[in-house]
C-alpha cells in the first residue's frame, strides 16, 4: 500500500514537472517578450532597481508599465 501511494505521488509529481516544461516559451523569457536574452536582462534590471513592485505585479501577470 505503502509503495502504491509512493508511485502515485511521484507519478503526480512528474506529471506537473513536464508538463510545465513542454509548455515553456520557446527562447525562455526573453523569447516571450520578444528581446535577445542581453536586451532581457538589462531591463529586468531597470525594472528591479527602479519599479520593483511593479516587475513583481508583471511577473503574477499583469502590465509592464515602467519599462523604457
Amino acid at each position: 500500500m505503502k509503495k502504491a501511494i509512493v508511485v502515485l505521488v511521484l507519478v503526480v509529481l512528474l506529471t506537473v514537472a513536464l508538463a510545465s516544461v513542454a509548455h515553456a516559451a520557446q527562447g525562455g523569457a526573453p523569447g516571450l517578450h520578444g528581446v535577445d536574452g542581453k536586451t532581457f536582462g538589462a531591463l529586468v534590471s531597470y525594472a528591479a532597481k527602479n519599479c520593483p513592485a511593479e516587475l513583481v505585479a508583471h511577473v503574477r501577470g499583469g502590465p509592464m508599465p515602467c519599462v523604457p
